[in-house]
């Protein structure tokens, strides 16, 4: 018999707006009802009760794109550009990858996800030692698409890989790992951008990703060199190369497509692709500003991502506030992006960027993936708009309960999934980065 349980607050984002005093019903790894608390406690008997007077519940994060395994460069890579940073430190670090360096990685990123709140991801790792992600992420009950690293050129040499090979590796891992854990764990298939693969490796990861109904994920139009790089190869930019080669569709997730043409947006949009917007990333490495505001217009489906370690924290209440500031500032517009539409792509459009239509939301029949926020927290004092003060005001520290597929992850600031200490001592040993 599943257990059901309540889950409350005095204030909770809902699909139609702020309420006050509501509850959610969860039995097993589902909200089976929503509502008014005094109504929802006369329905249903619980077994327990999670929350208070002084808790906000909403939707856990989800962060469209990152790179767990790139945890460890955090603090060498600060004032470069995309490609400077990619050569001088992380195709280094991913070349000298082991299993237990891997296993450290995955287990400090999403030990740092669960303390911020996010409860579903999309993790590029490397090329080698994605099984460590999946493991850990099996382990700790987070919700994430994953990925080996595809590369046949144009890379270090630690890096390259034949293409039928890296191929066969990634139909192993993917009839391994796709739907692995009640369905929380997902494969995709993981180009790593353009100008690192052949004709040949895209066309096989599409078809591959065809065959088995998973997605298809690559960078895209990132850096202005990237850029001129596509031209010169390919006589046109990568997304309408994409297209020649047929790997455009509702499976397909491309990250930052800053220097996107017009066309090539309304392109995205009529093969409905999934954006990863990644604002603090685009920033710390001066890559460009997305034109964001245009592509909601023109009805593309945005998440927010982190994209550590081109950035250093794993926060998604950042990269709400961040991706709102930066297209003001931009645009020289209040309204360029406002706070709803930031807390819609880090909750539920971002689950719909990932394919992930059955979360984000708290809503009767959705997948309990909850966070309790403590609004004794100063960024809630006082309270007046909880999703504003949210994008806006809020920090990590402010999340005081994580609960993903319906269970607690981490309750009253302590991770119950995992010995964060062990973890950190571990982290220090084996990650340093020298030379």
């Amino acid at each position: 018999m599943k257990r059901m349980y309540e889950v409350w607050g005095r204030w909770m984002v809902t699909p139609s707006g702020v309420k006050e005093n509501w509850s959610l019903a969860v039995e097993g790894d589902r909200i089976v009802d929503i509502g008014k608390r005094r109504e929802i406690r006369k329905k249903y008997k619980f077994s327990d009760s999670l929350g208070g007077e002084d808790r906000l519940v909403c939707p856990g994060f989800v962060d469209t794109h990152m790179h767990s395994y790139q945890v460890a460069t955090k603090g060498l890579t600060p004032d470069m550009t995309l490609l400077e940073w990619l050569k001088k430190y992380i195709w280094k670090w991913e070349g000298a990858l082991t299993k237990e360096r891997a296993r450290a990685c995955a287990e400090v990123t999403y030990l740092q996800m669960i303390r911020s709140g996010t409860t579903s991801f999309s993790d590029f790792t490397a090329v080698h030692h994605t099984e460590e992600a999946f493991r850990v992420a099996e382990r700790f009950g987070l919700r994430g698409m994953i990925g080996k690293t595809l590369m046949d050129r144009n890379s270090p040499p630690e890096q390259v890989e034949d293409t039928d090979f890296a191929l066969r590796e990634s139909e192993k891992l993917l009839r391994k790992w796709n739907g692995k854990a009640g369905g929380r764990l997902r494969y995709a298939l993981t180009p790593r951008f353009a100008l690192t693969c052949t004709d040949e490796l895209l066309v096989g990861a599409g078809e591959m990703a065809d065959k088995y109904g998973v997605f298809f994920r690559t960078h895209t139009d990132e850096n202005t060199l990237e850029r001129k790089g596509d031209m010169k190869l390919y006589g046109e930019g990568s997304v309408r190369h994409f297209e020649k080669l047929g790997i455009l569709n509702e499976r397909t997730l491309l990250a930052h497509c800053i220097w996107c043409t017009e066309k090539e947006l309304r392109l995205l949009k009529k093969r409905k692709v999934k954006v990863a917007h990644c604002p603090g990333s685009n920033m710390f490495l001066a890559s460009g500003v997305a034109d964001v505001p245009k592509m909601l217009r023109m009805g593309i489906t945005i998440g927010l991502g982190t994209d550590v370690a081109a950035y250093y924290n794993f926060s998604m209440m950042e990269q709400m506030r961040l991706a709102c500031l930066l297209q003001k500032v931009h645009w020289r517009d209040p309204h360029a992006m406002e706070h709803t539409q930031a807390f819609a792509m880090g909750t539920w459009m971002g689950a719909q960027a990932l394919g992930m239509d059955y979360t984000g939301k708290l809503a009767r029949g959705m997948k309990a993936d909850i966070l309790l926020l403590s609004t004794n927290h100063l960024a809630f004092s006082p309270m007046n708009d909880p999703i504003s003060q949210i994008v806006y005001s809020a920090f990590p520290s402010a999340v005081d309960t994580t609960i993903c597929d319906g269970k607690v992850l981490m309750g009253e600031r302590k991770v119950l999934v995992a010995n964060s200490h062990l973890i950190v001592k571990k982290a220090r040993e084996v990650l340093e980065m020298k030379g």
